[in-house]
C-alpha cells in the first residue's frame, strides 16, 4: 500500500502524462490544505494508491531512488560472499563472420515500444479523484458546523496584519540589504505605536503586537547578519 509521503516524494516534472501529474498535484493539494493530516490521508487512501500504481508502472523514473531500488542492498551483500572464478580463454584460429555482429547489433539497438496509460485507466483514476474530492469537501462542511463560525479578526490583529504587508513590500533588489531591512523596519514599528496612539487603543494590547513586529523583523536581520 503506497502513502501520501510517497506521493510527496514523486518528482512530478518526470511524470509523463499529464493527466495523472494533474491528479497528483490535486491530492498533494488537498493533502496541504487539510489540518487533519490522519484524517486527510485516510481519506484520500484509495487516490494515493491508483496514482502511484499508475506513476510506477508508467513513469518510475518519477519515484526517488529509494523507492526505484529496495532490493540493492540484498543484491550487493550476497555479490560479496561469492568468490569469482577466472574462465579458462579458449585459443581459437576462426574468425567470427561480420554479417552475425551487425544482425546482433541489429537486435540489440531495437528497444520496445514506450508503455501509455490507457483511458480505461486514466477514467477510473479521474473518478476516484473526484470521489475523494467530495468526501474532502463534506468533512471540512461537517468539521465547520461543529466549529462554529470562526471569530473575527480584532481591529489589533487587522493593523498588525497590514504592518506586516508593508513589510513585505520591500523591492527585491533591497531583500538582502541589511541596512534598508532596518531602517525600513524601525520606521515601521514606530509608526505602529504612533498610530495605536492617535487610535486611542489599549497601549499594553499594542505593544505585545509590536513585540511580535519586532521578532519578526529581528528574525530577517539575522539571517542577513550571517
Amino acid at each position: 500500500m503506497a502513502t501520501i509521503e510517497k506521493i510527496l516524494k514523486i518528482d512530478l516534472t518526470k511524470i509523463d502524462n499529464e493527466k495523472v501529474r494533474s491528479f497528483a498535484e490535486e491530492l498533494i493539494q488537498d493533502y496541504k490544505e487539510m489540518e487533519d493530516k490522519e484524517k486527510a490521508a485516510e481519506i484520500i487512501q484509495e487516490s494515493v494508491d491508483k496514482v502511484y500504481a499508475l506513476v510506477s508502472k508508467y513513469s518510475p523514473e518519477a519515484l526517488s531512488s529509494e523507492q526505484e531500488n529496495p532490493c540493492d542492498d540484498v543484491t550487493e551483500k550476497k555479490g560479496k560472499g561469492k568468490k569469482k572464478v577466472p574462465k579458462k580463454k579458449r585459443v581459437t584460429t576462426k574468425k567470427k563472420p561480420v554479417e552475425n555482429t551487425k544482425s546482433e547489433k541489429k537486435n540489440t539497438s531495437n528497444t520496445k515500444p514506450e508503455q501509455k496509460a490507457t483511458k480505461a485507466e486514466l477514467n477510473e483514476l479521474e473518478e476516484e479523484v473526484k470521489i475523494c474530492r467530495v468526501k474532502m469537501k463534506m468533512y471540512r462542511e461537517e468539521k465547520r458546523k461543529l466549529e462554529g463560525p470562526k471569530p473575527k479578526p480584532t481591529r489589533y490583529a487587522k493593523i498588525k496584519g497590514h504592518f506586516i504587508s508593508l513589510g513585505n513590500l520591500i523591492p527585491k533588489g533591497l531583500k538582502d540589504d541589511l541596512k534598508a531591512q532596518k531602517e525600513a523596519n524601525r520606521l515601521l514599528r514606530n509608526t505602529h505605536r504612533s498610530l495605536l496612539k492617535i487610535y486611542k487603543m489599549n497601549a499594553i494590547k499594542g505593544q505585545k503586537d509590536n513585540k511580535e513586529l519586532q521578532e519578526r523583523y529581528e528574525k530577517i536581520e539575522e539571517k542577513l547578519e550571517k
